[in-house]
C-alpha cells in the first residue's frame, strides 16, 4: 500500500539525483588513480558533487512528495558505492588507514545486510540522525583528504570522528532491531 505521499513515477529528481551519484564514481576513481595533484582536486569537485546530490535527493523527496519505493533503496545504495569505493580506493593509496575503511564498509554491510532483511518483512528502518551525521562527516573528511595536502590532517581528523559516529549509530540500529524497547 502507498503512502499519500509517495508518487509512482520511477524516475523522479531524487531517483536521478541518485543515479548521477552512482555514475560519477567511476570518473572521481579514475582521477583519484592518476595520482596527478589537479586530477585529485578534480575528483574533489565531483565528490562535492556527488556529497550534495545526497543531501538534495531526500529533500526534494519529502519537500515535493517525490517519495518513491525505489528511492527508498537507491539513496542508502548510492551514499553507501560513492562513500565505500572512494574509501577503498584512499586506503589503497595509503591515504586513509586501511583499518579505518575496513570498519566502515563493514558496518555498511551490516547495517544494510539487516536493513535489507528487515524490508523482506516488510519493515524499512530509516536513516537516524547519527547515520545522516555520519555520513555528513564521512563525505567532508574525504573532501578534505582530496582537496590538497595542506587539508588532509584535518580531513583524516573529520574521517575519525566519522568513525565514531559510524559506529555509535550501528549500535543504535542494532539496538533498536534487536531491542525496540530502548529509545534511539
Amino acid at each position: 500500500m502507498k503512502s499519500r505521499d509517495e508518487t509512482t513515477s520511477v524516475w523522479t529528481l531524487p531517483n536521478s539525483l541518485s543515479l548521477v551519484r552512482i555514475l560519477f564514481i567511476p570518473a572521481i576513481l579514475y582521477l583519484i588513480s592518476t595520482q596527478n595533484e589537479q586530477l585529485r582536486f578534480a575528483s574533489c569537485i565531483l565528490f562535492i558533487i556527488a556529497g550534495i546530490t545526497d543531501g538534495l535527493d531526500g529533500l526534494i523527496a519529502r519537500r515535493m512528495s517525490m517519495k518513491t519505493k525505489l528511492g527508498v533503496y537507491l539513496d542508502p545504495i548510492a551514499d553507501k558505492l560513492l562513500i565505500s569505493t572512494v574509501l577503498i580506493t584512499l586506503s589503497c593509496y595509503r591515504l586513509v588507514p586501511l583499518w579505518v575503511t575496513v570498519v566502515m564498509v563493514s558496518r555498511e554491510f551490516v547495517i544494510n545486510g539487516l536493513r535489507s532483511f528487515y524490508a523482506g518483512e516488510g519493515i524499512i528502518i530509516y536513516s537516524s540522525f547519527a547515520g545522516k551525521l555520519k555520513t555528513t562527516l564521512q563525505i567532508v573528511g574525504i573532501a578534505c583528504v582530496l582537496f590538497s595536502r595542506s587539508f588532509y590532517v584535518p580531513g583524516l581528523v573529520i574521517i575519525y570522528v566519522s568513525l565514531c559516529f559510524s559506529l555509535y549509530s550501528a549500535y543504535k540500529y542494532i539496538c533498536a532491531i534487536f531491542r525496540p524497547e530502548i529509545p534511539g
